[in-house]
């Protein structure tokens, strides 16, 4: 099969991949587009077929288009080479341009639908950072899935590592059971005494003892602006395509668990102020403030539902 050929041959195909991480974020997007649509690449696509998988991929920055789609470009060009594709697939997927997509590269991602969409997005930007010790990614990526669930940047940078237990999270007094996956990546940072770095050599950078789970090799508690630049290291590793900010998660959240309510729940009405302050967490006594954020809610609603 040319799929396997692709992977397996040692002249060329996959072998002859760049940054292979890179290749096998933009992979998993196309098989994934294929099961959904019955459709196969190797088949060949018109321009209106391409254009519908880039759009399924969320391509949220024009830079991150132009790495996929020299990834899948690469893939067509191995095609063509095989006799399996006509020359022409190379300028009909040559001729796809961010025009022809769904970006707002000012924005990034507005919102996020459930915590599933966040890990995702969490993964494929460490997938991509090409560091020795991909657990230095474990403090952004925590204080993100806390963010989600409505903690302060406050909480955040005071929260307990008793709080982290081995079934599931405390958080509000309350004990959430988290998905594994996410589970995994709180509790090896509890019991994480470091993590090791590159540099002439590998080193291992040591967290200063502390009580609480968000602690540095430098410090044993950090201020709201550190933990703002370890965010930011994470967020830029995709060129702050997939806005991973303390902002858009926290609201993300809150957004979420008012639609859960709103399904469940017969006496749901943001029109009230007082129902509305105390679903979507903070004062809306405000008129204007008040507007806006059902206005905002809305949004949320239409992008996912």
């Amino acid at each position: 099969m040319i799929r396997n050929k692709f992977f397996e041959d040692p002249d060329g195909g996959y072998a002859k991949v760049g940054v292979k991480k890179n290749f096998d974020i933009a992979w998993k997007k196309v098989l994934a587009y294929e099961e959904q649509t019955g459709q196969s690449l190797d088949n060949g696509f018109t321009k209106e077929q391409y254009v519908s998988m880039f759009n399924s991929m969320r391509v949220r920055h024009t830079s991150i288009f132009f790495n996929y789609k020299s990834h899948v470009m690469s893939y067509v060009r191995y095609l063509i080479a095989n006799g399996v594709l006509p020359a022409e697939q190379e300028s009909i997927l040559a001729s796809v341009t961010v025009d022809d997509l769904k970006i707002n590269e000012t924005s990034g991602v507005q919102y996020y639908k459930n915590l599933g969409m966040l890990h995702q997005a969490i993964q494929d930007s460490i997938k991509v950072s090409e560091c020795y010790d991909e657990t230095l990614f474990d403090l952004p990526a925590v204080i993100l899935y806390l963010a989600w669930f409505g903690l302060t940047e406050e909480q955040i940078i005071n929260f307990p590592k008793e709080d982290v237990l081995d079934d599931g999270v405390m958080i509000n007094g309350e004990k959430i059971e988290m998905p594994f996956e996410i589970l995994q990546i709180f509790k090896r940072l509890r019991d994480a005494e470091g993590y090791y770095q590159q540099a002439r050599g590998v080193i291992f950078r040591a967290y200063v003892y502390s009580d609480n789970l968000i602690r540095t090799e430098r410090n044993s508690k950090i201020n709201v602006s550190k933990m703002q630049g370890l965010v930011n290291r994470l967020n830029t590793l995709m060129g702050g395509a997939y806005s991973l900010r303390y902002n858009v998660i926290h609201q993300s959240g809150i957004f979420y668990r008012a639609h859960l309510l709103e399904c469940e729940s017969t006496q749901f009405n943001l029109e009230d102020p007082e129902f509305a302050s105390k679903v979507l967490c903070e004062d809306l006594s405000s008129k204007v403030k008040h507007t806006a954020r059902i206005r905002d809610y809305k949004l949320y609603k239409q992008l996912f539902y």
